[in-house]
């Protein structure tokens, strides 16, 4: 058949002309109909002509979805034009690079896009003497031009014609213009309606952008040459969204993996925040509905969850997912939940579909079997199966425009070479296992495909976003690196300040589940969201090349800084910020205290304490914990400020801080009062220790059962705090006391474990301060104690930095510290492990060390006393590790 673009819309208007063709709100939601659409374009097309455009000129359309983009490309068409779309979110650089390479000269656009234009239009007056044709979707002449009934006989289009130019997403950073025919839109367009997976009874919802071959396809060419309806929301806020899906009848969404996995998740949050025991319950029949689907194919989701399914409308059928590789976990808990999700797969080059799951029988992981018309092969195939995915077939692009040697770069007798890793199943089923130019290939020869490893790390509540990076060096790449986008909202729910240390801990926790090769072995934070592609595949290339600020962000700052900083409140605050920042840089209001200004759990605690003295304010023990922007500090304390306010106590340093009262009452025990009962328990689990870990101590003549001491070890398993209690004599253990996580404490027989144990429970990362007095307590009053100065467990028995907890106590109360380092702990219950292995372990106890004893002049520009004294403690430790 020698279809066209222009000939099944023309098919589709005479068919169904009064069916709706576009909904859209606008003071009300607004309905075209074919007829109507049909004639729309005629108009414009005429317009065009007249305009002097010909045949094969290329009309560019820069604008967000709304019905005038589909009347604009159809028109573009219908004058015997190429239509160049272009993404609506471009800089104004951006834009005039691709003009000038497309070599349009008409461009129809909207108010929102139009100062998106102004450098292209300055180079094409300098370079053709005149002004390039502007045509605003809002302006009064465009809607004449709609209404302006024309008669003249517009141009006829073959097969083999340019429809569109079709820009790449630009994921390597090299945009290449994609030429794509009458033939290759149709061929695609004519498979998937012979799947019969949409028919012109639906509609669907256009929310992904239309410059995208994806969505171009999906929500629009396939609905309109079949007489369906296309649906465009006021706005893509989720309400919005699922207003438009309700009022409309929308039948059909088509996604992104992010959306889908938004979806369910937020499905999710809204069952865990019901009343006890139904998040349990409704979470095990999820399970339960999700496994007789899969097996028996019955759909008990859609039943279960109904009042879930009324959100989305009777008439709802399935969402599409396609632009990147969807999760088999998102895919199979929406069909647990009851809802039916297509994915499929392609390319830009490719039309774009060239797969997709059959709804009668789908498979999660899967991008699904070949379109009848496509030929795809797995070229150099490894033992797996795995290797480049190629494709041929009447979609497949004519070429690069105006590029030949790339274009012979990825063809190649008709195949073209994706780049995109795979593998057929014995069903011909095709699962997408990454890209080749994103495969990070170690110096041990190991593959590695960032996505995997970035699926394992955001797990973590914690974690936002993330994008897998090789380390290189001299050209080798040993290890993985990760950027990681913190979810700053979960923080301030869970009242996490210190970011950096909670991440590291989940990075610890979750890189014990992966083979050590696919462990990252650093990181970086960023408060900014990582670039992406408009349908969210990560520009990997941009966050390793590191991302410039623009122009407009540094104007932005001057104007920020004015209206935050200009009262006393803000003036005061920007003052304290400055003096504590460890960065040589212009504050700005909404920088993160702790990413951009190098502000730890202790730097904000002095910055409180600064501020309660420079504005006269008392402030509440927990007021930084929910702070993580310069913007919510100064918004937060004009809150506090705005009632009446009494002054506490000047503290102007670490002495007077931690010389405060406990809030809680802290219960010490008198050693002399420890009965009999407590020495058996102890002599008893001492015993045990010996047996299962022949524990054995060295340098216990460093311990003196007489005199306040703080013992420091290092950090990598459960088992230290028990072993360093156990491998004391008991005359030092009844003095001794230790500080737990509040977490592992509660409860009644937890609580009354801690009070024999001598572990008094805080949440350290919620009331830093409080540790610190509470420590403090516990020295003045004559006990020694036991702390980890590492702040946490090390993940590969790797020594941490010291936190300069440590240094503060032992300088402000004159207390030496004891240097210990445990081995055998990390061997015996390593971080990931839920049961001991009966290692040997051994405590070894060194040289006491007092801050008397330091000449604090050798300390480093970089370090304050504090951080100098635990460096030192720490370089101690670990001399004890290299003759343990």
């Amino acid at each position: 058949m020698t279809e066209t673009i222009i000939d099944l819309f023309g098919k589709a208007a005479s068919t169904y002309p009064d069916n709706a063709a576009l909904h859209y709100y606008q003071e009300g939601w607004q309905t075209v109909t074919y007829r109507e659409l049909a004639g729309r374009v005629t108009n414009l097309a005429t317009h065009l002509i007249t305009s002097g455009v010909k045949k094969n000129d290329r009309i560019a359309i820069i604008s967000e979805n709304r019905p005038e983009w589909s009347t604009a490309y159809l028109a573009i068409l219908s004058s015997g034009c190429i239509a160049v779309p272009l993404d609506a979110q471009l800089g104004p650089e951006e834009v005039k690079t691709l003009l000038i390479d497309s070599e349009a000269g008409i461009i129809l656009h909207s108010n929102k896009t139009a100062g998106q234009l102004g450098f292209f239009a300055e180079h094409f007056r300098k370079a053709a003497g005149r002004d390039p044709l502007l045509i605003d979707f809002d302006s009064t002449e465009y809607r004449a031009i709609e209404k302006r009934a024309q008669t003249e006989a517009l141009p006829t289009s073959e097969q083999d014609d340019i429809a569109s130019i079709i820009y790449t997403s630009g994921t390597t950073g090299n945009p290449k213009g994609v030429v794509l025919t009458h033939k290759n839109f149709c061929s695609d367009a004519r498979a998937l309606i012979d799947a019969h997976i949409v028919s012109h009874e639906d509609n669907v919802l256009s929310i992904l952008p239309l410059h995208h071959t994806y969505a171009f396809m999906c929500t629009f060419m396939v609905p309109l040459f079949l007489g369906a309806s296309i649906t465009y929301p006021l706005s893509m806020k989720g309400p919005d969204m699922i207003a438009a899906i309700q009022e409309k009848g929308v039948s059909i969404v088509i996604g992104v993996p992010q959306l889908l996995s938004m979806i369910r998740n937020n499905i999710m949050a809204r069952i865990k925040a019901l009343s006890r025991p139904l998040p349990f319950s409704l979470t095990k029949l999820i399970a339960l509905s999700g496994m007789i689907r899969g097996r028996l194919g019955f759909n008990l989701g859609r039943l279960i969850f109904r009042s879930v399914h009324r959100s989305f409308g009777p008439r709802f059928r399935f969402f599409g997912s396609g632009g990147a590789r969807l999760d088999p976990d998102v895919m199979e808990g929406l069909e647990a939940l009851g809802f039916t999700v297509l994915e499929g797969y392609g390319l830009t080059e490719t039309s774009p579909v060239v797969t997709f799951n059959p709804p009668e029988k789908r498979k999660p992981g899967s991008a699904g079997k070949p379109l009848p018309s496509v030929l795809i092969r797995i070229a150099h195939p490894s033992g797996a199966g795995e290797g480049e995915i190629e494709i041929k077939g009447p979609m497949v692009m004519k070429g690069y425009y105006n590029r030949p040697s790339a274009t012979a770069e990825v063809m190649h007798d008709g195949w073209f070479r994706t780049g995109d890793i795979g593998r057929l199943d014995q069903e011909g089923y095709l699962f997408i296992t990454g890209r080749s130019k994103e495969v990070i290939v170690l110096s041990s020869g190991k593959n590695i495909y960032p996505e995997d490893v970035e699926k394992m790390y955001l797990s973590s509540n914690l974690i936002r976003e993330i994008c897998i990076t090789g380390v290189e060096h001299q050209g080798i790449t040993e290890s993985l690196h990760a950027v990681i986008v913190p979810d700053f909202e979960y923080a301030k729910q869970t009242f996490i300040s210190n970011l950096y240390d909670a991440v590291k801990w989940e990075i610890n926790a979750l890189s014990g589940r992966l083979p050590s090769y696919m462990r990252i072995q650093g990181f970086t934070l960023q408060k900014d969201p990582l670039p992406r592609t408009p349908l969210g595949k990560l520009r990997r290339f941009m966050i390793k090349a590191g991302q410039p600020q623009q122009e407009d962000e540094k104007q932005e700052i001057a104007a920020d800084r004015e209206s935050l900083f200009n009262d006393e409140i803000g003036s005061k605050v920007l003052i304290a910020v400055g003096d504590l920042s460890k960065k040589d840089q212009e504050i700005r209001a909404d920088d993160n205290l702790e990413l951009d200004l190098g502000l730890d759990s202790l730097s904000r605690i002095e910055l409180a304490v600064a501020l309660e003295t420079a504005l006269s304010l008392k402030l509440s023990e927990d007021f930084m914990s929910d702070i993580h922007t310069v913007r919510e500090l100064v918004e937060k304390i004009r809150r506090s400020s705005a009632g009446p306010q009494t002054a506490g106590p000047e503290k102007t340093g670490w002495k007077e801080i931690i010389s405060a009262e406990p809030q809680e009452q802290i219960m010490l025990e008198k050693p002399e009062l420890m009965m009999l009962p407590s020495r058996i328990v102890y002599a008893v689990m001492k015993l045990l220790a010996k047996l299962l870990f022949h524990l054995e101590a060295r340098g216990l003549e460093n311990i003196s059962a007489s005199g306040n001491f703080i013992i420091a070890p290092n950090h990598a398993s459960y088992l230290d705090g028990f072993v360093v209690v156990l491998s004391l004599p008991f005359t030092v253990f009844r003095n001794l006391y230790l500080l737990g996580i509040s977490d592992f404490f509660t409860g009644r027989l937890k609580g009354w474990f801690a009070k024999k144990a001598h572990v008094i429970p805080i949440d350290s990362s919620a009331y830093l301060n409080r540790a610190l007095q509470t420590s403090a307590y516990v020295l003045r009053h004559g006990r020694s104690l036991c702390v980890f100065p590492e702040g946490g467990r090390s993940a590969d028995n790797t020594l941490l930095e010291f936190k300069k907890g440590v240094g503060i106590l032992a300088i402000e109360m004159g207390i030496p510290v004891v240097p210990v380092y445990i081995k055998g702990a990390f061997e015996a219950l390593p971080r990931e492990a839920a049961w001991p292995k009966f290692k040997k372990i051994t405590v070894t106890y060194g040289t006491p060390l007092a801050a008397k004893q330091i000449d604090f002049s050798k300390k480093p520009a970089d370090m304050d006393d504090y951080q100098y004294f635990a460096y030192l403690i720490r370089e101690r430790v670990r001399e004890l590790s290299r003759s343990a």
